[in-house]
């Protein structure tokens, strides 16, 4: 665009006053400063955005996250080649200037910066070899992930979690490399590499994070259990339930929300734990058959409402069925409401209001407005031949 040229259309300012993140399809460089078509004229050439040395002197100065996030978006638009400035940047002695050099070279996607990016990442102690990593992985080439599949086995333990952890953008290639790492690496390697086969969701994987499902360090039991909720494979129902009774609240949370992505196949062994002799399975079970939401497993939270022997399990069926609130959920509660249990009465009370259906709110409203006088009975005594007229009220 130039001051010459009549008939184009003043730029448009953009407004300061709200900052969006840069987007996947801004991220590319033009080839060079032709590269920009008519009807691209605004986006690729970006005048109002100063020249090449103003944009990397406000992207060195970016501190926060919006000011680095906008920067970024100005220096993938600019037309100059700032590659070569970025890879001078990225051996900066300066580690954040190093951190952001790698991330915007990442979304560049330039062929020339893998090298660069392979040896920062090889180097744990300059500190930015989870930046490297991940870009090489936003790079997405047969090239970089090669390399990133062949760090996996760099000596040093935090290149090898920086690896895994970026191997989840990676798809197909990396599943087998990953399920190794899993077998066989450090746990803060484990952890990484079971939550990107978890994001690459790849069935190949189902063995091996069931396996992990029994480590002994919670956060690789929670990261496999969590990859095996985004897979959504039936086969590690049974191994999940096991998990509901763990020993870390946060690894229980997690095997019920994988197991509520399952959905219907969860059901069968998470309802057997219904029958276990411990009532804290039982009452755990109860809550998980709430949490998954299946209409199928009412009859069976309505059983345990009925016949368990202990107040806390029933509260739990009770509110089960309140999470579930289908039509004859509300149906099981209402004949529960004289249970012997005051508890157990207020838990049936508060899954009707949770259900909020026009069912639920009549059996509230009944109840309401009813009269209960208990353990008393109400008889006449007057003899036939007697004028008199009295009652007495005997307990």
């Amino acid at each position: 665009m130039t001051a010459q040229d009549p008939q184009l259309p003043a730029p448009k300012i953009p407004n300061a006053s709200k900052i969006n993140p840069p987007k996947l399809e801004d991220y590319r460089i033009p080839v060079s400063p032709g590269y920009a078509l008519p009807e691209d004229r605004y986006v690729m050439s970006a005048p109002e955005l100063g020249g090449e040395s103003a944009i990397l002197a406000e992207f060195d100065a970016a501190a926060r996250s919006d000011q680095f996030s906008m920067a970024l978006q100005k220096l993938i638009r600019c037309r100059d080649n700032v590659l070569p400035a970025l890879l001078e940047r990225l051996d900066s002695d300066e580690v954040a200037i190093s951190k952001k050099a790698a991330i915007a070279l990442g979304y560049l996607r330039s062929p020339q910066a893998i090298a660069p990016l392979i040896a920062a990442t090889k180097n744990p102690h300059r500190q930015i070899h989870w930046q490297a990593a991940a870009a090489l992985s936003w790079i997405g080439s047969n090239e970089a992930i090669s390399a990133l599949i062949q760090l996996l086995r760099h000596p040093s333990i935090q290149v090898q979690a920086a690896v895994a952890k970026a191997l989840g953008r990676a798809s197909l290639p990396a599943v087998s490399p990953l399920v190794e790492a899993l077998k066989h690496s450090d746990d803060m390697v484990k952890v990484h590499a079971a939550h990107s086969l978890g994001q690459i969701s790849s069935p190949l994987a189902v063995t091996t994070l069931i396996t992990a499902l029994e480590h002994g360090s919670k956060s690789v039991r929670f990261e496999a259990a969590w990859a095996l909720g985004q897979i959504k494979s039936p086969l590690s129902a049974n191994s999940l339930a096991s998990l509901l009774t763990d020993n870390d609240i946060s690894v229980q949370s997690q095997a019920v929300q994988a197991l509520k992505n399952i959905g219907v196949p969860a059901i069968a062994p998470v309802a057997r734990m219904l029958n276990n002799h411990a009532s804290h399975t039982r009452s755990v079970a109860a809550r998980t058959l709430g949490q998954i939401g299946m209409e199928e497993v009412v009859p069976l939270l309505a059983q345990v409402l009925r016949d368990d022997e202990y107040a806390y399990v029933r509260c739990d069926a009770a509110l089960a069925l309140g999470e579930i609130g289908s039509h004859d959920a509300v149906f099981y509660l209402s004949q529960a409401l004289k249970d012997r249990d005051r508890s157990v009465r207020s838990a049936i009370l508060r899954a009707l209001a949770q259900i909020n259906s026009p069912e639920a709110q009549e059996v509230l409203h009944n109840l309401k407005h009813s009269i209960s006088i208990p353990n008393y009975s109400v008889s006449n005594i007057r003899d036939f031949g007697d004028e008199s007229d009295f009652t007495t009220i005997q307990g």
